[in-house]
């Protein structure tokens, strides 16, 4: 049998160790909650300055209204009693979705592809985002207000001059004059992540923090009310609609019913 190889992490008699480092020697009173979050999802250390572009982005997507459809999901399931079943069905709904780890993929795929065709003009930016898959489009109003309040603070962290960050704000301003086309949060995160040095395919995975991070406070107290309207609907707001049985012309033959046709 070929032995199933792991380089995430070793647990020791005296000592743990997480993508390498040492826990206990090197990483216990020097690492932050976030910097040992992102080094098990991505294998990178970030130092103190870049672990606060995260920081901000976690902050930046505090939208956990159980209004939002995603946590519509957390609130039903946690109706059951369960606040890790709310979290779980929110993470699973998420995977092919318009949300989650699937689209903030789909953004940084974009975002590579584009940037090894460098150097690009603005007509061949402007077809690139047209092909563009969930990098642009905002619902129910005219811009993204967490991009907008992103944008400032990488502004203020002096990020902005960072390379897939530039192509990010390039492609907002082409598809805001072009096309009238607003980009979505996710493209801006996952420029973020690819300047901090996510591998791609890593990027995934802060979907699953962000969705995590709002998902809690709504599975949480949806476990705590579990209020019975979710769980089941009440009989008087139920109107039944379905096509009344019908009986084969046969089967009184078998069943000793006379025969009749609905």
């Amino acid at each position: 049998m070929t032995p199933i190889e792991t380089r995430v992490a070793h647990t020791g008699a005296d000592e743990l160790r997480l993508h390498g480092y040492r826990v206990f020697e090197q990483l216990l009173g020097r690492t932050t909650a976030a910097q040992a979050l992102i080094l098990g999802m991505t294998g990178v250390l970030l130092d103190p300055e870049a672990i606060a572009i995260v920081d901000d982005i976690v902050t930046a997507m505090s939208s956990a209204d159980p209004r939002l459809w995603p946590f519509k999901v957390t609130r039903v399931a946690s109706a059951y009693g369960s606040a890790a079943t709310g979290l779980a069905a929110t993470l699973i709904a998420g995977e092919g979705g318009m949300y989650g780890s699937n689209r903030l993929t789909a953004c940084a795929a974009w975002l590579v592809e584009v940037a090894a065709r460098d150097p690009l003009g603005d007509d061949e930016l402007v077809d690139a985002i047209r092909n563009s898959d969930g990098a642009f489009g905002v619902l129910y109003r005219a811009r993204d207000e967490r991009l907008t309040a992103l944008s400032a603070q990488v502004v203020k962290r002096q990020r902005h001059d960072r390379p897939y960050w530039r192509l990010c704000g390039r492609a907002i301003e082409l598809a805001r004059t072009r096309l009238q086309l607003e980009a979505h949060v996710y493209l801006a995160l996952a420029a973020l992540c690819l300047d901090l040095g996510f591998p791609r395919d890593s990027v995934a995975g802060l979907g699953f923090v962000l969705l995590f991070h709002d998902a809690l406070a709504n599975a949480i107290e949806g476990a705590s009310q579990a209020p019975e309207v979710l769980r089941e609907l009440p009989w008087t707001q139920i109107a039944d609609h379905t096509v009344p049985r019908r009986t084969s012309p046969r089967s009184h033959i078998f069943m000793n019913e006379p025969a009749s046709v609905s």
